[in-house]
């Protein structure tokens, strides 16, 4: 059996200057030789792949090589190459995740006590250092503290919030950020060049795509390509390996969610499902290139840059259809984010994934709240500005079909219109004139066109509830309306007596709540005295109160 080296191990950075991003962390360990400012303890956190253990590495050598420290180990000594080949017996590297107990920690002290075999410090690298326990951590923590002079330690980890404050507090924190996808392209070619093979530039595009800004995840991607199907390979049967859409199905399902065409949505969402792709997978590389959509239409650059790596081609097929707001990006975004964990839920994952593809269809139809408000509240806007509804045949009074009818038509309004709606179209100019009869439904409308406007907005959301002898009962369905037309409503009563025209002047009342019935004429009763003091405090108002059930109103209310 042939052996099999991957290119991550073959192509793993051996210096600083090999190192690919992270210029920050570089640039402050490189600072840290030339000045003489070496720590005994480090903690690097970042995603996976990004370089913590190669980092971690590299520091040892520069701190053991035979010409350092320095920050450019010559990588020919002794001590250069056995940590190279991971066999110096002055660098521990130990993975948390598998000795976590306190007495792997213990160990590691015991041989503390000893002085370096051939280097100038003994290292310990702890990898995955957070899934140490609790009883670990403590053992670990008088070490960090007050560690012997020859010793370093140097932690790496995913997951930096998992470190006891204790721990972070007795190192030197670097940060590893995740890579862009110009520097891990640039990588892939720079690797492929080395090895004689000639790559599509979209296949190196995808790869960069696929590993989400893990060195690593490249390479083991790009390793995958070439042991199962070559450098030969086209961008569809790469698509095919990393499951993911090729590029003419990507293009073609990014366009018809751009324009809001559910019908071409769907048959393209039917195509990519049964060619069997993911469709977590396919959400995830859909918030990808709607995020660079977002960000380039935000900072104005092109989608064809280095920032992005898109294709000339696939920018200018994006550029020609019809440019979309960033609302609707934002929204989009947010629609694919809780998809995918709606699809990590779902029993039926294929229907999820064509569910929220419409709904992100339909998402070109929603404006912006102060869009929609503006159009309102514009007399010159009647684009979404509804018709108004005709009026319900059942709030109609009986209208005689011909003259014959009329003359058998009784002369006065009928006695009573209960529960009708306060109507807030304003009638014409025409029929502005002439008392009216505020128990005749068409006449509420004329009735409060004829009001001025300050008065008008108190009661247009109001009921009438009951029209007896000159009293009107309004009820707007809330508490708090209700007492604002009570307080007002002698003023309210003036204004709505000169605009009908009526000869008597009319009764304003609203129902109270908490005295049963419509409760006009009733009092509310006063508040209790906690509350009493708590609107005092809060500058508040009581808008009303209402007493308990009794135990024998709880149990009538049961029966029924």
């Amino acid at each position: 059996m042939s052996k099999f080296k991957s290119l991550a191990r073959i192509y793993r950075p051996q210096t600083f200057s090999d190192l690919v991003g992270q210029d920050a962390v570089v640039r402050a360990l490189s600072r840290g030789f030339s000045d003489g400012a070496l720590t005994q303890a480090y903690l690097f956190s970042g995603e996976r792949g990004v370089g913590k253990t190669t980092v971690a590495r590299i520091l040892a050598k520069s701190i053991n090589c035979a010409s350092g420290p320095t920050a450019t180990p010559c990588l020919a000594c002794s001590s250069c190459l056995e940590i190279a080949e991971g066999r110096s017996p002055d660098v521990l590297e130990m993975d948390g995740a598998s000795h976590t107990s306190v007495e792997d920690v213990r160990t590691i002290r015991e041989g503390l006590r000893y002085s370096p075999l051939a280097g100038r410090a003994r290292i310990i690298i702890i990898d995955e250092v957070h899934m140490l326990s609790t009883s670990a951590f403590n053992a670990l923590l008088k070490t960090l503290e007050e560690p012997p002079p020859h010793v370093v330690f140097i932690l790496a980890t995913t997951e930096a919030h998992k470190i006891p404050d204790t721990v972070l507090s007795r190192c030197q924190h670097f940060r590893f950020r995740l890579l862009t996808l110009p520097e891990i392209s640039g990588r892939i070619a720079q690797i492929a060049l080395k090895e004689g093979l000639s790559l599509d530039p979209t296949v190196i595009a995808m790869v960069a795509r696929s590993a989400e800004g893990s060195m690593r995840d490249a390479l083991s991607l790009l390793d995958q390509i070439l042991r199962l199907g070559g450098s030969d390979l086209t961008p569809s049967g790469v698509a095919e390996l990393l499951g993911v859409t090729d590029q003419a199905l990507e293009e073609s399902l990014l366009s018809s969610l751009l324009s809001g065409d559910l019908s071409a949505t769907l048959r393209t969402a039917r195509t990519v499902l049964e060619a069997g792709i993911d469709p977590r997978a396919q959400v995830r590389n859909l918030s990808r290139l709607f995020r660079d959509i977002l960000h380039s239409l935000l900072e104005g650059t092109p989608l064809d840059g280095p920032r992005y790596g898109w294709t000339p081609e696939s920018a200018a097929r994006i550029a020609a259809l019809p440019p979309s707001n960033a609302f609707f990006l934002e929204q989009v975004l947010s629609v694919l984010v809780r998809g995918e964990d709606d699809l990590r839920r779902s029993p039926q994952p294929a229907i999820t994934f064509e569910l929220l593809l419409a709904r992100i269809c339909h998402l070109k139809e929603v404006l912006p709240l102060p869009e929609i408000l503006a159009c309102l509240l514009a007399p010159s806007a009647p684009s979404l500005r509804s018709q108004p509804l005709p009026e319900p045949s059942w709030t109609r009074p009986a209208r005689p079909a011909g003259p014959a009818a009329r003359q058998e038509a009784p002369s006065s309004p009928p006695p009573q219109a209960s529960g009708q709606t306060l109507s807030r179209t304003p009638p014409p100019a025409s029929e502005q004139a002439g008392p009216l009869d505020l128990r005749i439904p068409s006449d509420w409308g004329r009735a409060l066109a004829r009001l001025p406007q300050e008065i008008r907005t108190l009661i247009e959301s109001a009921r009438l509830a009951r029209f007896e002898q000159g009293t009107l009962v309004l009820d707007t369905g809330n508490s708090f309306f209700n007492n604002r037309i009570a307080s007002n409503r002698d003023a309210l009563a003036r204004a709505l007596s000169e605009a009908v025209q009526s000869p008597a002047p009319l009764r304003i009342e609203v129902p109270i709540p908490g005295s049963g019935g419509d409760g006009v004429g009733s009092k509310t009763l006063p508040p209790p005295p906690l509350v009493s003091e708590a609107a005092t405090l809060f500058g508040s108002e009581v808008i009303g109160v209402r007493s308990g059930k009794t135990q024998t109103e709880h149990k009538q209310g049961d029966r029924t």
